[in-house]
């Protein structure tokens, strides 16, 4: 018999860990370094490459670091997209499907059927809501170093540095980038949801009309002998 997971290594390293080295690496790049008279010189990344051996012990210390900051940004996005937001928006009464677990404990299914549905609902959730996840955990990512963007620019007066069209573009792209994996998000969750209600926990059939009164109408019953 077949082992029931309730979490996947690809799982984690997909919607967790990868965001979070992202992050990480981009912090990296973004990360000013002054002078000690507050003139701007470079980034914590131009300083990491041009050091003797520094590069290999930044690796090591992003991917250290990439789990508990991708938590991190998970957990972010579960209470702002799925809770404050609401992220797919469904109908009121509908209710977002709770852990796989529970609804097996609540239908009664014979042990060959629990295996077969637990399994077709480790299949959904790896390729609806694992993508959806980490689309969601980019689009995050993306929107940190977009607002840090602008914070860099005015904090560097970049307007005096940089073209017009990068200081434009950069922001435009970031955000089609963002809304996209936004976009991304909403529909893979509300189609793994659709998937879960509708596949996997189909609800129960309505009950068959009980069977109609056998009796037979009085006019046919034979009168009584005295």
């Amino acid at each position: 018999m077949r082992r029931l997971r309730a979490f996947s290594l690809v799982d984690i390293v997909i919607t967790q860990a990868l965001p979070g080295f992202l992050l990480c690496a981009g912090w990296a790049v973004m990360y000013e370094i002054y002078h000690e008279d507050g003139s701007f010189y470079t980034t914590l990344m131009q300083e990491i490459l041009g050091g003797e051996g520094l590069f290999p012990y930044f690796v090591v210390a992003a991917v250290l670091m990439a789990f508990p900051v991708g938590m991190i940004i998970d957990s972010l996005r579960e209470v702002v997209g799925e809770g404050w937001l609401r992220i797919p928006r469904t109908h009121p009464r509908e209710r977002a499907p709770r852990s796989p677990l529970s609804w097996m404990f609540e239908i009664a299914l014979p042990p060959d059927r629990l295996t077969e549905r637990y399994l077709l609902y480790r299949h959904a959730w790896a390729t609806l809501l694992t993508p959806a996840k980490t689309a969601g955990n980019l689009a995050i990512v993306l929107g940190i170093f977009l607002v840090w963007f602008v914070i860099k620019i005015i904090r560097m007066q970049g307007w005096h540095l940089f073209s017009l069209a990068f200081i434009v573009g950069t922001p435009v792209v970031g955000l089609g980038i963002a809304l996209a994996l936004v976009v991304r998000y909403a529909a893979g969750l509300a189609e793994f949801h659709r998937v879960v209600r509708e596949s996997i926990f189909p609800p129960p059939a309505p009950a068959s009309p009980p069977p109609a009164d056998t009796v037979p109408p009085a006019d046919t019953v034979p009168p009584a002998t005295p």
